[in-house]
């Protein structure tokens, strides 16, 4: 359907992905105006008279995550496409119900005879003979609307919006220049050498003497504290037992009479223990822990949480001394018993002092140092010394990266997300160094361009003719969603475009 106004327009699919086939109500004699009958409250969408609501919601994400999986098969499972599909739908929704109402106030309308052309254009409702089908299509509107004057609505509010998209389209072109400098952004790449200095952690090597960290905390009192303060329930130590175990595996494969004939070895060892024998010389002789046995089934020290739920709970259960029954876990059968207990112990700010203060100390040394440093190379790049020339003299390392594109998330080996990077890498020239510092998580960066190529005009006159239907597609999404996003700040700050998200998205 609609295939003169789709046709190379993938953004039009994008928003328009619940409108499928058809036929409409007005063969059915079936007019008038549509109001609204759904009620407020369970509203997502409303503006002016167009209310849309949980339900259409609910139609709009099926569609959704249908088209996602077609386009991106296996792979939709891996990306956990369900956790936006919701974000996707209602956004959808918006432009389309902006993009009608903006298409009404420029005075452009959708004839009656428009609709019939369409239905007859359509093969979704034809019957065998060739002729309508009323029955088809109102169990199709029924089904997925809740009505026919609902599908309707809906349709022309669609079609609206799409009238209104081929008359941006039509006014969008894309000059050679465009093409050009697009061939250029795609194909350029550099590869770039950088100094990053640690703002976290001092340089191999070097340290704070004990004097230095006291020095720090006793000036900085205030700061330890809020920082233990924060930190103090990972601190506290939880209550812990040390315990030996023979355990007897069970295979999850294991049939009824394998899992009786491990139950009834793990019970012998049990029966051994309690008849008098040494704990420790029954594990090395029968239990099948690889780790444990050797060591007499000793465990050590482990806090709850740490194994198998059922055995910590059977463990944590005991006295010291005590010997546990036969306990199955989801290795197998299991006879503990507990050598100790230790109660859990709130942590003290003095017993912890001294870590935060080495941790703080440490962290604002790191950071002057970088800071020294990094300032240091700006001023020798700004005086006309390379960035590795620089860093030599300082005795410091120089990375380098491989060729680099330019992406959207700006990410660069070695450096991860740096966008500001990669935008002053482009502007730069082979052997130029940039005297800016760059401030990344935990780190100051300065950067110099080793190598910079460019596509030749060949090349780029080549392009021109394989990127043309793709750069003017482009430059038609971003006039569209562009224009939409103006018009829909318009319709809110009126007061005439409402969006419940919290209703929609449950946030």
């Amino acid at each position: 359907m609609l295939d003169s106004l789709r046709k190379g327009q993938r953004w039009l699919t994008l928003i328009f992905i619940s409108v499928i086939g058809l036929v409409f109500v007005f063969f059915l004699g079936v007019g008038g105006s549509f109001n609204r009958t759904t009620p407020t409250g369970n509203s997502v969408i409303e503006l002016d008279d167009i209310q849309l609501t949980s339900r259409d919601l609910e139609r709009q994400k099926s569609n959704t995550e249908a088209r996602l999986r077609r386009e991106l098969g296996d792979a939709y499972d891996q990306v956990g496409a369900d956790r936006y599909i919701a974000s996707q739908a209602l956004g959808a929704m918006i432009n389309s119900v902006v993009l009608a109402t903006a298409a009404q106030d420029l005075g452009l309308r959708v004839t009656q005879e428009e609709l019939r052309r369409m239905v007859q254009a359509s093969a979704a409702f034809v019957d065998q003979n060739g002729r309508f089908s009323p029955e088809a299509f109102d169990r199709f509107a029924t089904y997925n609307y809740g009505s026919q004057r609902a599908f309707i609505r809906d349709f022309t509010r669609d079609l609206l919006g799409q009238k209104l998209v081929q008359l941006l389209i039509g006014q969008t072109t894309v000059s050679d220049e465009e093409i050009d400098l697009r061939t250029r952004y795609d194909l350029e790449t550099v590869r770039l050498a950088y100094v990053a200095l640690d703002t976290n952690a001092l340089p191999p090597g070097e340290a704070l003497q004990d004097a230095e960290i006291e020095a720090y905390a006793k000036t900085h009192e205030p700061e330890l504290r809020a920082l233990f303060t924060e930190r103090q329930a990972d601190f506290a130590e939880p209550e812990r037992i040390r315990a030996r175990h023979i355990l007897i595996l069970v295979d999850p494969k294991a049939t009824e009479l394998q899992e009786t004939d491990a139950r009834a070895r793990a019970q012998a060892a049990h029966d051994r223990i309690a008849a008098g024998e040494d704990f420790a010389t029954v594990a090395r002789e029968v239990s099948e822990d690889v780790a444990t046995a050797p060591l007499g089934g000793d465990l050590g020290l482990f806090a709850r949480g740490d194994n198998d739920p059922a055995f910590d709970d059977a463990a944590f259960a005991l006295e010291p001394g005590a010997l546990s029954d036969v306990v199955r876990s989801g290795y197998g059968f299991h006879v503990i018993r507990v050598d100790e207990k230790r109660p859990a112990e709130p942590a003290s700010f003095e017993a912890h002092r001294s870590e935060l203060a080495r941790e703080l100390a440490t962290r604002a040394k790191a950071l002057e140092l970088a800071e020294q440093q990094s300032e240091a190379l700006a001023a020798a790049v700004q005086s006309g010394t390379s960035l590795e020339d620089a860093a030599r003299d300082a005795g410091l390392t120089l990375e380098r990266t491989p060729s680099l594109k330019r992406r959207p998330d700006g990410m660069v080996p070695g450096l991860g997300p740096a966008e500001d990077i990669l935008t002053t890498a482009f502007s730069l020239d082979a052997g130029q160094s940039s005297p800016e510092i760059f401030e990344l998580p935990n780190r100051r960066v300065l950067i110099e361009v080793l190598e910079r190529t460019s596509p030749g005009a060949e090349q780029i006159a080549s392009e021109r003719v394989t990127r043309r239907d793709k750069v003017l597609q482009e430059k038609q999404n971003q006039v569209i969603q562009g224009w939409i996003d103006d018009y829909r700040t318009q319709l809110e700050r009126s007061g005439r475009l409402r969006i419940n998200a919290e209703l929609a998205l449950g946030t």
